[in-house]
Order: structure tokens, then C-alpha cells, then sequence
């Protein structure tokens, strides 16, 4: 068979291609999770609860909790306005692009309430948040499972939140902002607990379909 000659030294995959590597969906909803669970403490923005859903889906965590003024998807006998309800739902989708319905999801007044019924299963709380005793997030002590709270874009975790967790990792910031963005910076820091959890599980273990 003749071999085919590229124009180019890398050949992208098409989207048709991507798609077709993907498993059904009753065969995804199968697969075995990463033993991360996250919490959303008061996230404002709608479009980043959106890019949220779509890392928890990249990333295939365990459970995503939305909690206080974080806005969510429309649910059956939603308590919501409707007209609340489906700007949520319209805003999320953008950013989300088609991962909501993959993504284990739920809402929960209290993320204080949350965090403290998965420390009492064993799992590990761990905030991502600027403080004094911030751990480098490439040099934390990650246990699975475990659960990474992500706070309000300006104010942060919430104190009662914050006092639950068993460490708080940050990124480090090299230039002259102070922060990144809250999804932004929830991507970077779920890849490398995967990497850890990978590390520590082997990969058959963690990621066994």
C-alpha cells in the first residue's frame, strides 16, 4: 500500500476524526472516573462555570458540585425564574461545548456542607487559594480521592469553606498580575492531580474502562 505524502511535517486531525475516537455514550457512562471531586464556592461568572463543566469532562472527575450563587444548568421543577434558569443554561452551554451531560453534576446551597460530607468518606480537601501557608501546587502532598475547591473570582474561597480544607495549593505567579482566572487555573492544577493520581495508582488501576 502506497504510503501518503503530507504537505506538512504535522497532520492535525479533523474534528470528524476526534469524534470518531469517542466511545457511545452508555459505554462512556461506564467508564471508570478520576478520583477528583470539585467544588464551586460562590463562582459568579456564568461562562466560567461553563469552561468549568468542560475541563471536569476533559479531565473525567468524579463529581462537580455547584454551590451558592454559582450559577447551574436547568433542572426538572427548576426553583429558579424561568427566564433565570434559561440564561444559565444558554451562558453555560457556550463555554461548555456539549460536555454538560457528561459531566456528574449537582447543585448544593453550601459548599461548606459539601466539603465536610466528603471529609467525612476520607477524602482529601484541598483549596486552591492565595494565602501564607499556600502550598506550590507541583509540590503538594495529594491523597486520593480527593476534592479541589475553587472560590468567587475576587474574593476567593469562602473563610468557612477554607477552614475545612487539609492544605491550599496556588499557582506560582512569575509576572506582575496577581492571579488567573479561576477556570484557568482549575485546568492547570487538575491535569497535574491527575498526573499525580496516575503516578501513585498506575494507570490501568485509575483509568481502567
Amino acid at each position: 500500500m502506497a504510503l501518503v505524502e503530507y504537505p506538512h511535517r504535522f497532520q492535525k486531525l479533523t474534528t470528524a476524526e476526534l469524534v470518531a475516537r469517542k466511545p457511545p455514550p452508555e459505554e462512556f457512562a461506564r467508564w471508570r472516573r478520576h478520583p477528583i471531586h470539585v467544588v464551586c464556592d460562590n463562582i459568579r461568572s456564568l461562562m466560567n462555570v461553563g469552561l468549568i463543566f468542560r475541563l471536569c469532562d476533559a479531565a473525567l472527575v468524579e463529581r462537580l458540585y455547584l454551590c451558592g450563587i454559582t450559577g447551574y444548568p436547568p433542572l426538572p421543577h427548576d426553583p429558579r425564574p424561568p427566564w433565570v434558569a434559561e440564561r444559565a443554561g444558554r451562558v453555560i452551554a457556550k463555554t461548555a461545548i456539549h460536555t454538560v451531560e457528561y459531566v456528574p453534576w449537582e447543585y448544593r446551597p453550601s459548599a461548606a456542607e459539601v466539603v465536610r460530607e466528603l471529609k467525612t468518606r476520607g477524602v482529601q480537601i484541598v483549596a486552591l487559594e492565595q494565602t501564607y501557608q499556600s502550598l506550590d501546587y507541583t509540590r503538594a502532598p495529594y491523597r486520593f480521592p480527593l476534592c479541589l475547591i475553587l472560590g468567587h473570582e475576587r474574593e476567593g474561597v469562602g473563610d468557612e469553606v477554607l477552614d475545612l480544607a487539609d492544605f491550599a495549593v496556588e499557582i506560582p505567579m512569575y509576572g506582575m498580575g496577581n492571579s488567573l482566572n479561576v477556570a484557568m487555573a482549575f485546568g492547570i492544577c487538575v491535569y497535574e492531580m491527575i498526573r499525580c493520581c496516575l503516578t501513585q495508582h498506575g494507570c490501568d488501576q485509575v483509568t481502567a474502562r
